[in-house]
């Protein structure tokens, strides 16, 4: 067998903003079936800290970084419309898009602007709802609540605390101390 091992970013699509996305997947495995390759192993997609462009600084085993979501195939992004991107999104996106390297400063806040936007939809046209899809994600986290709910909880607590390295976080908050989390 071969094939390519590669990190996702090398291999952007026209439809990605900039870095490749979990969209391109399909199109290069295409293309590398095309041209009698069998295997396409991807470099780590898990969440990276800010300010951190190795695929090997994960904050976590089972999370995807938010960086590699294609966001105009997420159905409450598309719902939004064009209104969902400013005018200095569209034109970071465009920056990064044209430049020779990813843009990781630019893609990164541009799409946690454009998924918190589709999550907040989401919340108000599903979840208040209590939709079908509502229901789909609930039965998603009641199944992966294994390490969700303390990533989710690391993450919360890791936003709060401005990005700095857990070690340095308040002691009675590393140590999880309930008192602290729930005043945090």
């Amino acid at each position: 067998r071969s094939g390519l091992l590669i990190p996702l970013f090398s291999a952007p699509s026209t439809a990605s903003w900039g870095i490749g996305d979990i969209g391109d997947i399909a199109t290069l495995a295409r293309w590398l079936s095309a041209a009698g390759q069998r295997v396409l192993q991807l470099l780590p997609l898990n969440e990276m800290a800010a300010g951190t462009q190795s695929p090997y600084s994960a904050m976590s085993a089972m999370a995807i970084d938010p960086i590699y979501i294609r966001v105009p195939e997420v159905e409450d992004f598309a719902a939004l419309g064009p209104a969902a991107l400013t005018e200095q999104d569209l034109a970071a996106l465009d920056a990064a898009r044209s430049a020779h390297r990813v843009e990781y400063a630019r893609i990164r806040p541009v799409k946690a602007r454009a998924l918190r936007a589709a999550f907040d939809r989401f919340v108000e046209h599903e979840w208040n709802r209590g939709t079908a899809r509502a229901a789909a994600l609930r039965d998603y986290i009641a199944g992966e609540a294994w390490w969700l709910h303390d990533y989710a909880l690391f993450r919360a607590v890791h936003d709060r605390e401005q990005g700095v390295c857990w070690t340095e976080w308040p002691e009675a908050i590393r140590r999880r101390d309930a008192g602290a989390l729930e005043a945090a």
